[in-house]
């Protein structure tokens, strides 16, 4: 009961002291904006990727870089992939577009303090006059200076987990071709109990579904005993076959077939893996290739500056990196803040401030079928898992205000339509 209370005390807290770090924030911006001036060459700060935490670390730094610095946001993708709802989107159909966020509206920032390039970065080019920044060269052949860069490139993995495209169109259709194949099947074998592994059951309705999950609890090592127990209570119910400790290898390309386990086999007509996310790294390898752990993330030191001294300006936060056990939107936008802070910090000649993951990062909300699911959070001594209701979309608008898009506008596929229309139009015109 003490431990509770204390939890209770510590969420509390923490509700104060964010409300506190945003509004400090927004009068830091809405002074920032009003005294920045870009000059006539601004020094680049260059972020690549803009999930969770290039996004947060580009907003962070374009409302608060020095006057002569711009930021750079390099992103492959065309819109912002709201990775959380994929697995419910996957199966439940109409909703594809609501995880495609336009990106734009959210960098709200004085002019000249940023430039948008939507391209793949090819290579890092470390300086060679003995400077500490570098060069970047995307796609299309351009280079680009930087003084100070970040890599947020995340992580890949097929759906639910990652959509594996670039564009808007094709994550669409990626969606419901898997919404096709689910809905086609009868036995499905879930392979991964993480929480895209529990959201896809919670959504397959009427079909023989088995999850396998390597762990003896369900999710990872960052939850504890009670939400696995509330999970295994809720998959059952719900008709799943949950298989614990059992790590079963199936070969690529397999569709149909069975799997086999230290005591039988489970057959299958549709396999889902929530496993194999992989860190997207190989860009940092080319400039500093003994800043790895053995996962195949970039060793970080606590300024979350990358762990080779060669590169005191190049940053790295979010999916790519080695730092504790929490891999979410959550911690990487707070890791995202840091990097930004100390960029900041840099500059201005400061020492550099550590980032320290939170109990508080872990924060979660996890579905137990269509319109149940339960809010969850621990400081690892106390659980609190509270049953709450959510939308079939997941309540996803809220997000997209968050990024400061108008749920569910996309500006480009409406110009797209509006020209689509004209065309029409001036077809029946003499």
């Amino acid at each position: 009961m003490l431990a509770h209370l204390l939890l209770f005390t510590k969420v509390f807290g923490v509700v104060i002291s964010q409300a506190g770090t945003h509004l400090r924030a927004f009068i830091s911006s809405f002074i920032h904006r009003r005294t920045y001036k870009p000059g006539s060459n601004p020094k680049n700060i260059v972020v690549v990727g803009a999930s969770f935490a290039g996004y947060n670390a580009a907003r962070c730094l374009v409302n608060s870089i020095p006057s002569g610095y711009r930021v750079i946001v390099i992103e492959k993708n065309s819109h912002f992939q709201f990775t959380w709802v994929l697995p419910r989107f996957c199966v439940v159909e109409g909703h594809d577009k609501k995880a495609f966020i336009p990106y734009g509206p959210f960098l709200r920032a004085p002019p000249g303090s940023h430039l948008w390039i939507k391209d793949t970065v090819e290579e890092i080019i470390p300086s060679e006059d003995g400077n500490p920044g570098g060069k970047i060269r995307v796609s299309s052949g351009e280079k680009f200076d930087f003084e100070y860069l970040v890599l947020a490139t995340g992580s890949s993995a097929a759906l639910p987990s990652r959509v594996g495209q670039e564009e808007k169109k094709a994550g669409m259709q990626a969606l419901r071709d898997q919404q096709e194949k689910i809905g086609g099947a009868q036995d499905i074998v879930v392979i991964g109990g993480g929480p895209a592994g529990v959201e896809c059951k919670g959504t397959i309705p009427e079909k023989n579904v088995t999850l396998i999950h390597s762990r003896k609890t369900l999710l990872h090592e960052g939850f504890g005993i009670k939400i696995h127990h509330t999970l295994s209570k809720a998959l059952r119910d719900l008709g799943v076959n949950l298989i614990l400790g059992e790590k079963p290898t199936v070969p690529t390309g397999v569709t149909v077939g069975d799997i086999q386990l230290s005591d039988g086999s489970v057959h299958f007509d549709y396999l889902i893996k929530c496993v194999g996310q992989k860190p997207n790294t190989a860009l940092a390898k080319f400039a500093a290739p003994y800043a790895f752990s053995k996962s195949g993330h970039i060793r970080i030191k606590p300024s979350l500056q990358i762990a080779d001294d060669e590169y005191p300006r190049i940053y790295a936060a979010g999916d790519v990196i080695d730092a504790g056990s929490l891999k979410n939107g959550r911690s990487a936008m707070q890791q995202g803040q840091v990097v930004a802070q100390n960029i900041v910090r840099a500059i201005r000649g400061k020492s550099q401030i550590e980032y320290q993951q939170k109990w508080w990062e872990g924060l979660t909300k996890l579905t137990m079928g269509l319109t149940k699911s339960v809010a969850y959070v621990t400081d690892g001594r106390a659980e609190w898992v509270i049953p709450t209701k959510s939308k079939i979309d997941l309540d996803c608008q809220q997000v997209w205000k968050f990024m400061g898009a108008t749920p569910f506008v996309d500006p480009d596929e409406e110009k797209e339509n509006n020209s689509v229309t004209e065309m029409e139009v001036s077809s029946y015109l003499p």
